[in-house]
């Protein structure tokens, strides 16, 4: 497995190795958007990882999501730059992953005067967590062309914001059923404007985020993630593999950082036709490639051996194992997940899972 220990070079830095650390929500932070002091002390712990990136975090108030942290206001800035500060003086690269929840999103969540939104007024039915518990989504109207507007400048200006927080880069959100996902998406995309109907429209959005972002920080800094075969918020299904591929063919276009690629979810196992269509996209992508979902060590190594991937993000094994990299080099034993602290709460399976030096 020492492949995994390679360095690589991912956009302008060369990171020390293979074993990147995937975004996961943890919902920690004040309804305001805040990180609390132990964010800092969580990423710190985990910065061994060749590179990390942070947890999807809101481009606005009206992004979704419950005690997801912020990128908007200069109070977030700051709760975000004592972690970036962390990371680095552990010698870490950190990217911050900019998100909008888009359909996927609660009335009960968003501020007075804002609805829930999309690209077009389809709903899903994948539930969401709320002050009240689990709920299915609140149904979106479509969104206006002068909101597609606002977007584009509430994402340019949490760009900014991340660079100003000492992020090394920023990943744009464009997979999981959020909103620039139901953009790419035809079944989720039925507009008549241009922003649907032909794949250039439908990827006119996701085009304009990439490009802004590669204005303030150059390409080598900007990274995308997709999840073409995913099911999770109702997606995945229609023409998949051609929207893909003419997602891809464009982003190739860019020379970013990487591209990450949500493979499969959780305890799931990916049949075998949606696994060729995973396939057939990776040989289109020229850049650095990650590998993203249920990998192990050894299936981590073998798919970069593979020329599969560059490197593979790790989520639910970096959350028990703050060691990660040095558990896989040792072979040792992981810790393990406790599920009921994932989201919300406080230190508790967040910041006091041991690391082999502990043990």
């Amino acid at each position: 497995m020492s492949i995994l220990f390679e360095p690589t070079q991912i956009g302008r830095y060369t990171v020390r190795n293979r074993i990147f650390m995937a975004p996961m929500s943890r919902y920690r932070a004040s309804k305001d958007g805040i990180n609390p002091s132990s964010t800092a002390e969580y990423y710190r712990q985990r910065a061994s990882a060749g590179l990390i990136v942070a947890e999807s975090t809101r481009i606005n108030a009206w992004s979704g999501g419950i005690n997801c942290p912020g990128i908007y206001t200069p109070e977030q800035v700051a709760s975000w730059k004592k972690t970036t500060e962390a990371v680095r003086k552990q010698g870490g690269v950190i990217f911050l992953q900019l998100w909008h929840a888009g359909r996927a999103a609660h009335q009960s969540l968003l501020p007075k005067g804002r609805e829930v939104v999309a690209p077009s007024a389809i709903s899903s039915l994948q539930e969401v967590l709320t002050e009240e518990g689990m709920a299915i989504p609140t149904p979106p109207r479509a969104l206006t062309l002068g909101e597609i507007s606002e977007l584009r400048e509430d994402f340019a200006h949490a760009t900014r914001n991340a660079l100003a927080a000492g992020f090394d880069g920023v990943e744009i959100h464009a997979a999981g059923g959020f909103l620039i996902d139901t953009f790419l998406q035809e079944t989720t995309n039925q507009r008549k404007d241009r922003y649907g109907g032909s794949l250039e429209n439908r990827f006119r959005f996701l085009k304009e985020v990439t490009k802004d972002a590669i204005e303030i920080l150059g390409a080598d800094r900007v990274a995308v993630k997709l999840s073409p075969t995913s099911l999770y918020n109702d997606m995945g299904n229609g023409e998949v593999l051609d929207t893909f591929k003419y997602v891809i063919s464009q982003l190739n276009q860019y020379g970013l950082a990487f591209l990450e690629v949500n493979e499969e979810m959780p305890s799931t196992e990916l049949p075998a036709q949606k696994r060729k269509i995973v396939d057939t996209l990776r040989t289109l992508w020229t850049g650095p490639y990650i590998g993203n979902g249920n990998f192990t060590a050894q299936s981590g190594a073998e798919r970069i051996s593979q020329g599969k991937a560059t490197a593979i993000s790790y989520g639910r094994s970096f959350l028990a194992n703050p060691d990660l990299p040095l558990r896989y080099a040792q072979n040792a034993a992981l810790n393990e997940l406790d599920a009921s602290t994932l989201y919300g709460g406080d230190h508790k399976g967040y910041t006091d899972y041991p690391t082999l030096h502990e043990q």
